[in-house]
């Protein structure tokens, strides 16, 4: 909660123009609309004695200063306005862009651990739980604050007792109210909770909805989701029966207030000491006040869900595990793309003992211009050597260079431009083609249509409704296997990186298609350090080296001649995919 009034303060502070007209206008609009029942008392005692000149003059005056003070209520409502849209529309739009920016600096294994679709719901809901706290400040606590204080001044001034009673029953109402909402702010947390899990669930299944519809899974999903919609129901069930017992219980208090009012001016009226036009004052005071005080009770519901809404997010901008630049690290360049593993140890996150290091001591070295590939059987630490790599994950001890240059010197966005990186399954944005491959970059028509070339991607892009204007839907779901590792495959010409990384990138392929983007690869990693991360052998039997992994270690490495020599691990796997006994290559 503090991490929450932290960052709305601050964002106050940057919209306090905004805020002071708001404040102005709120306080100047309360003040008056409070006072206004002095000039109807005024009336009403007028109205209460004869007809006559003097008589009428007192009602004249006092409406005239009636309608004076209806302008300057109506004119304070409208500097109000002028704030408003500065300060909450303006800080939910800040609040909206500080959310992405928290959520791209978090690490990778942050995006692997969290549901998209929760992290998208906690950001909006904590950008416009910003706008309903500030409303309930500005509506409900500053007018209700200067509304009391106005109103135990005008009773005071008429009758000192009641400003008494009524001071002790505003003290109880908010102690209740206050009190009683942040006992059930557990409740409305837990609802909030139980929400983000259900966008979770929906994200989920839509994102795989090809898996779902193709295995027939509508109904388990259905069921998976109907479940987590029946959590939110009973959880949200429990807080509203909650929330009708504190409405319940301020009704009996307002009730009450107002009987103690009527019964205490039954008693001056028999002794002759009170009059209409204090009635008056004083009925119009406290109807203004219980409306006021009323909705403060109800709309404290909405004030304490929004903290409810805006705890998850508040615990991501808490987070400083994220990713961040090393002192003094600089924009430097890659030339050569020589790649140095030294003496490495790496464990994930919760498995840092001895026993469950991925790498302990590993090194390996990838000369400048030299085309390596890696295998090994799944959980041998090939992936994992590429997030390592991109820096996507930090080695517990030991150094990776580039150049001789350790890789924590370069700004993570220096290095990770430098590195061209094609994955068995490319992720693209639910733009058009022409955006999915130049993605942040302005280029001429001509360069564009040079690397759609070169990645063998143009004669299906003509083919296209909108040819490079054609939105591919969301993860590219339009377009094939072979078409998305084309496109792919156009960025890293573009990019044209002194490393190039492909990880597994044919092996979801069939044979013709692979052949044809294996002609892509080739033109793409010439003159380049490459890095080819695959299953299918196939497909690295012309690498400069085969290293084999197993257990984050290397157990063999050579060319694919050299390793069917040795009759080890690569020759028993290569046997197994050819289908063959192991040629003779002697």
């Amino acid at each position: 909660m503090k991490t929450i009034f932290k960052i709305y303060a601050g964002l106050v502070w940057e919209k306090r123009w905004g805020f002071l007209l708001v404040l102005f206008g709120v306080v100047t609009a309360t003040v008056l609309g409070i006072y206004v029942p002095v000039f109807y008392k005024n009336i009403a005692n007028a109205f209460a004695e004869p007809y006559s000149e003097e008589t009428t003059k007192i009602m004249m005056r006092n409406f005239w200063m009636v309608l004076v003070f209806y302008a300057a209520i109506w004119s304070s409502w409208r500097v109000l306005e002028a704030g408003i849209i500065p300060l909450e529309d303006g800080g939910v739009c800040s609040l909206n862009k500080r959310s992405f920016s928290v959520l791209l600096r978090q690490k990778f294994d942050f995006f692997e651990n969290n549901f998209s679709g929760s992290l998208i719901k906690q950001a909006s809901r904590f950008s416009r739980a910003f706008e309903t706290i500030m409303d309930w400040f500005i509506f409900q606590m500053i007018q209700n604050i200067i509304g009391i204080t106005m109103a135990f001044v005008l009773f005071y001034q008429h009758y000192p007792e009641f400003a008494y009673y009524f001071l002790l029953w505003v003290f109880v109402y908010i102690s209740w109210s206050v009190g009683f909402s942040i006992w059930k702010l557990k409740y409305d947390q837990a609802v909030a909770e139980s929400d983000s899990v259900l966008g979770g669930a929906y994200s989920d299944a839509i994102s795989n909805i090809f898996t779902v519809k193709s295995f027939a899974l509508e109904k388990s999903e259905q069921q998976h989701v109907n479940q987590k919609a029946e959590i939110i129901y009973h959880k949200t069930k429990i807080a509203w029966i909650l929330m009708f017992v504190s409405f319940a219980v301020q009704g009996l208090m307002t009730m009450g207030i107002e009987l103690v009012l009527v019964y205490l001016m039954i008693g001056k009226w028999k002794l002759g000491v009170f009059s209409v036009g204090e009635f008056v004052l004083f009925q119009s005071i406290l109807l203004i006040l219980v409306q006021r005080l009323w909705e403060f009770g109800r709309n404290f519901r909405n004030f304490f869900t929004a903290l409810a809404d805006a705890a998850e997010m508040a615990e991501v901008f808490e987070r400083d595990d994220y990713e961040k630049d090393m002192p003094g690290a600089k924009p430097l360049q890659i030339t050569s793309g020589d790649i140095q593993f030294n003496q490495i140890d790496f464990a994930y996150a919760g498995t840092e003992n001895s026993n469950a290091c991925l790498f302990e001591d590993f090194s390996l070295h990838i000369k400048a211009g030299e085309k390596i590939a890696l295998v090994g059987q799944s959980g041998s630490g090939k992936t994992s050597l590429t997030k390592l790599l991109f820096r996507f994950v930090e080695p517990q001890n030991g150094t990776i260079k580039f150049d001789g240059q350790d890789a924590r010197a370069f700004t993570l966005h220096a290095l990770r431009k430098q590195i061209s990186l094609v994955p068995q399954q490319p992720e693209l944005f639910h733009r058009s083609v022409r955006d999915n491959i130049v993605l942040d970059k302005i280029i001429s028509e001509e360069k564009l249509l040079e690397v759609a070339e070169q990645s063998r991607s143009l004669d299906f892009i003509k083919e296209l409704p909108d040819g490079f204007d054609t939105l591919v839907g969301e993860r590219g779901v339009k377009l094939s296997g072979g078409e998305k590792q084309r496109i792919a495959l156009a960025r890293a010409f573009l990019e044209d990186a002194p490393i190039v990384v492909l990880d597994e990138a044919t092996s979801a392929l069939d044979s013709i298609t692979e052949k044809q983007i294996q002609k892509a690869i080739f033109d793409l990693i010439q003159n380049k350090t490459a890095i080819v991360i695959a299953h299918r052998l196939s497909t690295i039997l012309r690498m400069d080296r085969i290293v084999v992994l197993e257990h984050g270690k290397v157990i063999e490495q050579g060319t694919h001649k050299e390793l069917l020599k040795k009759k080890g691990c690569y020759a028993t796997m290569w046997q197994h995919q050819s289908g063959e006994f192991i040629e003779d290559v002697t």
